[in-house]
């Protein structure tokens, strides 16, 4: 199940916005165009979905005033503020709709006095979180904005680590993340080995006296903890471990990965991203990343206007230059 087609009313920087999705969007542009802010309403579909995947839906209001069947999204979870969710601070309702390949139409509603709804049209009357994963078999693997990691990690609850799943918290809890799930770890080790040359990693181990982590890496027969293999390497295997998650999504969605990390490896990541399956939504501002794009996969993202521009990858270049 794909997404083709998204429009923003009044949300954020998109007072009238429409974005139309291919298998790949780079989304390029100046800073505070826009970029961002298209994103985050993806984040914040990825966390509705789960509450409507596991949560009997209510009636809730529309942003036309009726009542249909929904779910009240809890904010406190969202994985981005909608403290400044409407346009300018203005005091008209704030509307995101996202159309899928079906036909059918997932809405994210926030309404004046607060609060963040989701609701749906197309389809049959659903009443049970089972019949909503019918409907609508979406999956968005949001990857959270990804910084160092933690020098001292403690053990933490499952339910810790899923919380934190897809949001910045994420990388508090990575040795964890790997602690529990063994049986993803080749795959992740596979392409770390083959991404960046010379190193290896190992599976974490506890210190059970104190309920510590610790992860090695290896470089040149030379042990070290993760914590000190550098920021850059830190942030390609948080980025491999998003990767090794999304291979059931249909959507993946990454903002501005090349933070911390040479040339050389962001030229590897359209091709480790393509043969994974999702469709892919990536903003960045890295020459190195948009190299490896094909003819149509570059927007231009402009808040000014109502629509981004698909750009050649020449066009992209003489944005870069100087």
């Amino acid at each position: 199940m794909r997404i083709t087609q998204i429009e923003f009313t009044n949300y954020k920087a998109m007072q009238e916005f429409t974005l139309e999705l291919s298998d790949v969007n780079l989304l390029v542009g100046k800073n505070n165009s826009g970029k961002s802010t298209i994103l985050s309403a993806l984040r914040i579909l990825e966390y509705a979905m789960r509450t409507a995947q596991s949560r009997t839906p209510t009636r809730v209001e529309n942003a036309d005033g009726k009542f249909t069947i929904g779910h009240h999204i809890p904010e406190a979870n969202l994985p981005t503020t909608i403290e400044n969710v409407h346009t300018d601070y203005s005091e008209v309702s704030t509307l995101i709709r996202f159309t899928l390949e079906n036909g059918n139409s997932l809405f994210l509603h926030f309404p004046r006095d607060g609060g963040c709804i989701l609701y749906w049209e197309g389809v049959r009357t659903i009443s049970t979180a089972a019949q909503f994963k019918q409907e609508f078999p979406l999956r968005i693997r949001a990857v959270p904005v990804l910084g160092p990691l933690e020098q001292e990690e403690l053990l933490v609850t499952d339910d810790t680590v899923r919380r934190a799943t897809g949001t910045p918290r994420a990388a508090r809890h990575f040795r964890n993340y790997w602690y529990r799930n063994a049986e993803r770890f080749p795959a992740f080790r596979d392409m770390v080995e083959s991404t960046w040359s010379g190193m290896s990693i190992a599976m974490p181990e506890l210190h059970a006296e104190d309920r510590r982590l610790v992860m090695f890496c290896t470089e040149r027969r030379i042990d070290r903890e993760l914590f000190w293999a550098g920021f850059g390497f830190q942030i390609w295997c948080q980025l491999l471990t998003h990767l090794v998650q999304a291979d059931a999504a249909d959507l993946i969605v990454v903002d501005e990965p090349e933070v911390y990390l040479h040339p050389d490896i962001q030229r590897q990541l359209l091709r480790l991203l393509r043969p994974l399956g999702p469709a892919i939504l990536l903003a960045t501002h890295s020459a190195a990343v948009l190299s490896g794009a094909q003819a149509d996969e570059i927007l231009l993202v402009d808040k000014r206007q109502n629509s981004p521009s698909r750009l050649t990858k020449a066009e992209v270049a003489t944005m870069y230059v100087g």
